[in-house]
């Protein structure tokens, strides 16, 4: 059997005050669903957080080089200050060209979420190549939600118009995409840190 990997549906959208990141839960190995509910949407700091489309155990291992980077760098031994979403994106770009060169890529495409005085949002591929954007999405069911996110992203939406628009987003992958499946996760990262939603509090925005 194939190696579990996430064909899957990601995305990540800037709003007023912060970023969106947002992801199904499936995870497949090869037309096999394996999994219905892999979190797929974490954080690696109180200030970002990151999600990817490709290999489960790639994603697992780049959060573990990711976190414990980031809390040396905020104990003390590197700096004693916290590692800013900017900092996080230039640090995961060089691991991931380190990688290259070494001939040990890792199968992910990446995207990294964050808040510094403003909102931050990068697309990394395996390379490490970092591109900045208001809205991005990854993976197999990614084409279905880019056309829902060209459509309705505006500049300047609150923070419920956010979240509306990426449940929507991964919905319509969800629907068309059979390798994306097993439901939503939604974090929102602003001045307030990170904050994985509840189904019940996705629910309750929708909802308004």
């Amino acid at each position: 059997m194939e190696a579990t990997k996430t064909g899957t549906t990601t995305l990540g959208l800037v709003y007023k005050d912060g970023v969106v990141l947002a992801a199904d839960r499936q995870a497949s190995a090869g037309s096999i669903a394996l999994h219905k509910n892999v979190e797929k949407v974490l954080p690696i700091s109180e200030n970002v957080g990151i999600t990817t489309a490709g290999m489960v155990g790639d994603l697992q291992a780049v959060v573990r080089i990711m976190r414990s980077e980031m809390s040396l760098h905020k104990n003390k031994i590197r700096s004693g200050s916290r590692m800013s979403a900017e900092a996080a994106v230039g640090l995961l770009s060089t691991i991931l060209f380190n990688r290259r060169l070494s001939l040990n890529l890792l199968y992910a495409h990446f995207l990294i979420g964050g808040f510094d005085s403003k909102p931050v949002l990068y697309s990394l591929d395996e390379a490490g190549g970092a591109i900045s954007d208001k809205y991005t999405v990854t993976g197999s069911g990614g084409v279905f939600a880019l056309g829902v996110l060209q459509n309705d992203f505006h500049e300047n939406m609150t923070e419920t118009e956010a979240v509306k628009l990426a449940k929507r987003a991964i919905s319509a992958a969800l629907e068309r995409d059979i390798y994306t499946g097993g439901g939503v996760d939604i974090a929102v990262i602003n001045k307030g840190g990170y904050k994985k939603l509840s189904d019940e509090e996705i629910q309750k925005m929708i909802s308004k």
